[in-house]
């Protein structure tokens, strides 16, 4: 196993990399701390089924898990076969609002919903990424982090058709993360037809489909 940038760790297994942004180590922007998530993969990975990885395990065929602590996704688990993005989840209490904008200006999504007089009626769960710098912004901590985990995603790939991964509902717990993401890559391993990359046949059955009962809840 090998770390040939401090920027990026990534992890090398029979049959699988780990890749992780930054944030495993010292970045500003991580959403939450979870600095032995990435081995904690690679060994998870190591305990599938001997046999079950591609082989040979050339570049192109290795299993492939991105963690990113935080939405601007470094690491890219947009095109990872299983992807995990560090989330914050906020809660406002507009009661409290000193009606300062601050956390408005801090949201790159427009996610937060300010009245007429600038101060906060709520935050749009549509909009709202989870990267917490609304609620680091607020002078009166009106804005608190309700949950921290991980969004899933399953089904990413680049090479001669390329598609992003599909997100799966709910935010996942840090020490749950590598047993889901063990669990994803074996269904996608057991119902793929041939070949096939995960990304396959995620597109192929639906990402729903082969998460099972695999979704762990967000940690507070």
């Amino acid at each position: 196993m090998s770390s040939p940038s401090p920027r990026t760790l990534r992890l090398d297994g029979p049959g699988f990399r780990v890749t992780a942004c930054r944030g495993a180590q010292d970045c500003p922007r991580r959403v939450l701390d979870a600095p032995g998530l990435p081995r904690a993969l690679a060994a998870a990975l190591e305990a599938l089924a001997p046999g079950a990885a591609p082989a040979p395990a050339h570049a192109h065929t290795l299993l492939r898990v991105a963690v990113a602590y935080c939405p601007n996704a470094c690491s890219q688990p947009q095109i990872a076969d299983v992807g995990a993005i560090g989330a914050a989840t906020p809660a406002a209490d507009p009661a409290a609002c000193v009606a300062c904008g601050a956390c408005a200006a801090a949201c790159r999504e427009s996610a937060v919903d300010l009245d007429g007089l600038g101060a906060i009626r709520g935050i749009d769960a549509t909009r709202c990424l989870g990267c917490g710098a609304c609620a680091a912004a607020c002078p009166a901590q009106v804005i608190a982090t309700a949950r921290r985990g991980f969004r899933v995603l399953a089904g990413g790939k680049l090479g001669r058709h390329p598609r992003l991964a599909d997100e799966l509902p709910g935010l996942c717990a840090p020490e749950a993360l590598p047993a889901r993401a063990s669990a994803i890559l074996a269904a996608c391993l057991a119902a793929r037809h041939g070949h096939e990359r995960p990304g396959d046949v995620v597109a192929r059955l639906g990402a729903a489909a082969l998460a099972g009962d695999a979704r762990a809840p967000g940690r507070d």
